[in-house]
């Protein structure tokens, strides 16, 4: 039976040989970084050359003859020396109004400061004296902080008060005798 089917295998037709795609290569990322950086430097070496050609700006220069006229026919417009006499007035009246402005929030800063130091030296005082009060360095105990000292002075200490306690449980009255378990009936007789 081995003879009908024979002993070769058909592994079908060869395999075909694919082509190998040619890639840039070194050369080719070594020639497009040659043209990046040569690009690179006319634009940073001509900036205005560059805006002119994004914007459509003729860049051609006038001829030395005709420079006067470039300047005569420039699209600048001219200011009047009362127009510019009347904006060096009003720049320097708000110069003038800063100047001002920041002049009396140094003299609020000031005050505010001075306000500051006298407040700090009254608490020191304060607290020089609480320390030296007597009878409250024999007690270690810090004070309240009191809101005015003449309302301070005015009130009277309170006596201390007792911590709250919780009220206390009695026990459960117990009845004496025997207990029935199961509602058998109890038994007059006390155990032996």
């Amino acid at each position: 039976m081995a003879d009908s089917y024979g002993n070769e295998i058909n592994v079908g037709p060869p395999p075909v040989t694919l082509r190998k795609r040619r890639s840039f290569g070194l050369v080719g990322v070594l020639a497009l970084l040659l043209i990046v950086g040569a690009v690179g430097g006319f634009v940073w070496l001509n900036p205005d050359a560059v805006t002119d050609l994004l914007h459509g700006t003729d860049t051609a220069t006038p001829a030395a003859g005709s420079s006067t006229e470039a300047l005569a026919s420039a699209s600048e417009p001219s200011v009047s020396t009362a127009e510019f006499a009347a904006f060096q007035q009003q720049t320097s009246g708000s110069i003038q109004s800063a100047t001002d402005l920041l002049n009396a929030q140094q003299a609020e800063i000031k005050r505010l400061s001075d306000q500051v130091q006298e407040l700090t030296s009254q608490v020191a005082n304060l607290t020089s004296k609480i320390e030296q009060a007597p009878g409250r360095a024999a007690t270690g105990a810090a004070p309240a902080p009191a809101a005015h000292p003449a309302a301070a002075a005015s009130v009277a200490p309170a006596p201390p008060r007792r911590a709250p306690t919780a009220p206390r449980r009695r026990a459960p009255d117990r009845p004496a005798g025997a207990i029935s378990v199961g509602g058998a009936p109890l038994s007059s007789a006390p155990p032996r």
